[in-house]
């Protein structure tokens, strides 16, 4: 059993236009993510199920079966090893959500959040 206060988390600069607090469990990681205009990811995927869910502004994402905006109080569920990119439409808060837990190495398994091809961080 854990215990998270979001006030005591500092939020992590993920790229100038980034930054999230994250709290793991043992099979569970919630990230609060607040994302500026204009930051993407590249095509990827990953081993972990993901659920992201806006809490405010708009944020596009790219699957397989085509593309889906999420504004605020919607949801996308992102099964494991499903291949998707995205697309921030405004400044945006979100949480996502990964089981199993991802491990957040900055070189080896990281995902990027990119506004410009010099800065890549991890992201969903």
């Amino acid at each position: 059993m854990g215990f998270y206060d979001w006030d005591k988390i500092k939020p992590e600069e993920l790229t100038r236009l980034s930054r999230s607090r994250i709290a793991r469990s043992e099979n569970v990681m919630l990230a609060e993510v607040e994302v500026r205009r204009g930051t993407t990811t590249p095509w990827h995927s990953h081993e972990n199920e993901e659920l992201v869910i806006v809490l405010k502004g708009a944020w596009r994402f790219y699957l397989p079966s085509g593309e889906l905006t999420l504004e605020a109080n919607q949801m996308l569920s992102i099964p494991a090893r499903v291949e998707h990119s995205s697309e921030v439409l405004e400044d945006t808060l979100a949480l996502n959500i990964c089981t199993p837990t991802k491990v957040a190495r900055r070189n080896d398994e990281q995902q990027t959040f990119e506004h410009d091809p010099d800065q890549s961080l991890w992201a969903v």
